[in-house]
């Protein structure tokens, strides 16, 4: 058993390895079926795929952020609290899947390309009902095991499906069937923890659960659509304006950056549990936790700034191809969007941690307005980088409104404190980078060195917390909770 300091890094270590296998295990399967089948087929699948994220983010959306918090917080009603979330993901999966339902029945597609969404979304369905059911065991931060349990479901499921398109390719809906089947083992999975963490429950079918419930999700989970359709805007803009080349070279330079923010956000889940219990903390020990969590989030952010300016620009045209030369040109933009999108990671984890989840909806609101405006003016006078500016001044309206907003517990001027340090860190990266190429060292020599000092520099300006010190990730851990399940 990890000690209580290594615990919330533990996880955020094993969450960033599991989502970091299986989305190259998920890049394998996208390429070797865009070889055998061909670009029809590959849209079909990219099209399900898409339609089976958005019926699973409809059908849990909010329960699992709302649902940890509460867990966390919940001092003697531990087992109304999974009674009511487990009788509301009920309902929200049953309207859910009525709209599927009647969604399938007007779209007139062909049975092919039905089956093939309806295996695809039942895959991500049952990946996301298993989120639910994960929420007792990330609210006791026993977050290792779920991750695994995913890991192994979801490669499982594709190596199989590798393992029928290598004997010999059949109907696509065939060779893709171990994925829905992987996804009910993961659904067993989960079902299984949640018994051994949380006692089950009978279910209250009734509209006064599910209303309470939703009153309490809505803001959570108008946050979660909001940014997907937040982190789309641009792509429609560029469609608009510019045609589908220039999305091609946009699209490859931002999938770096949603990438990269990946172990960002998995930090914060990691860390989320003990943040839930610091509202009624001192303010001392309130601030100082928030401080080692916003400063190890900007020092992450400032990293991955470094590695996109000067690692990816040796790295796009071998990896994608001459024809992809222009996304080089775009990466100090990307770059920048990178670090500001890292402090909005940061915010609205401290936001959903404060109950200000309302806060950061609002936050969302009014950076996609700024966003649409921006790209309707810039995007027809400056292409690209018009969109990119747009995305930076957008995120950065998230960021300054959900910052005042969260004022009481995040001082701004020791925000901007933390962002001078990490451009300090920055600025002594690309020193020795420069200093490097001086005598004609290979440029992505320099740049690999230059982004293995980053977390030195980073400890220079301080920005890494004591881990010794540290409340959040020293003596942050909450007495273990007990739902009445089995020990």
């Amino acid at each position: 058993m990890p000690r209580p300091r290594q615990l919330a890094m533990n996880n955020a270590a094993w969450l960033t390895i599991c989502r970091a296998v299986a989305d190259i295990a998920g890049f394998v399967l996208f390429a070797l079926l865009s070889r055998i089948y061909g670009p029809a087929v590959t849209g079909q699948y990219s099209y399900s795929f898409a339609i089976g994220s958005l019926v699973g983010l409809v059908a849990t959306a909010g329960l699992e952020e709302f649902g940890i918090r509460a867990f966390v917080r919940a001092a003697h009603n531990q087992a109304r609290v999974w009674s009511n979330l487990l009788s509301t993901q009920v309902a929200q999966s049953a309207a859910t899947l009525l709209g599927l339902a009647i969604f399938m029945a007007i779209s007139h597609t062909r049975l092919a390309s039905s089956l093939l969404v309806l295996e695809l979304t039942l895959f991500q369905l049952a990946a996301a009902l298993a989120q639910t059911l994960f929420v007792p065991a990330m609210a006791q931060r026993n977050m290792v095991k779920p991750a695994l349990q995913e890991l192994a479901c979801r490669v499982g499921g594709i190596a199989l499906v590798l393992i029928i398109l290598a004997i010999g390719p059949p109907q696509p809906t065939l060779a893709l069937l171990p994925l829905p089947a992987a996804g009910l083992v993961l659904l067993l999975l989960a079902f299984k923890n949640s018994r051994h963490h949380a006692a089950f429950q009978r279910l209250n079918l009734s509209w006064s659960v599910w209303k309470d419930t939703w009153r309490q999700t809505g803001h959570f989970a108008g946050a979660q659509t909001l940014s997907q359709f937040y982190v789309r805007t641009d792509l429609l803009m560029i469609a608009y304006f510019l045609g589908n080349e220039p999305i091609g070279i946009y699209a490859t330079d931002i999938k770096f950056v949603e990438v990269g923010l990946v172990p960002l956000a998995l930090l914060g889940t990691a860390v989320y549990p003990v943040l839930s219990t610091l509202l009624s903390s001192p303010a001392a020990t309130r601030s100082a936790a928030v401080r080692d969590f916003c400063s190890l989030e900007i020092m992450l952010s400032g990293w991955l700034t470094a590695g996109i300016s000067l690692l990816l620009p040796c790295l796009i045209v071998p990896l994608f191809g001459t024809q992809f030369a222009p996304a080089v040109a775009l990466l100090p933009w990307f770059a920048a969007l990178a670090f500001v999108k890292g402090l909005e990671v940061a915010l609205s984890r401290l936001a959903y941690s404060f109950n200000r989840q309302s806060l950061y909806l609002h936050s969302l609101l009014s950076g996609i307005s700024v966003l649409a405006v921006l790209n309707l003016l810039w995007i027809p006078r400056y292409g690209l980088v018009g969109a990119i500016l747009a995305a930076i001044c957008g995120t950065t309206c998230v960021g300054i409104v959900c910052g005042v907003g969260m004022r009481r517990h995040v001082a701004w001027y020791a925000f901007v404190e933390l962002i001078m340090r990490a451009v300090a860190a920055l600025l002594m990266t690309f020193a020795v980078v420069e200093i490097a190429l001086a005598p004609r060292l290979a440029p992505w020599l320099a740049a690999t060195l230059g982004c293995a000092l980053y977390p030195a520099f980073s400890a220079l300006a301080g920005l890494l917390p004591n881990p010794v010190r540290s409340i959040l990730f020293a003596g942050g851990r909450p007495a273990p909770l007990h739902f009445g399940g089995r020990k």
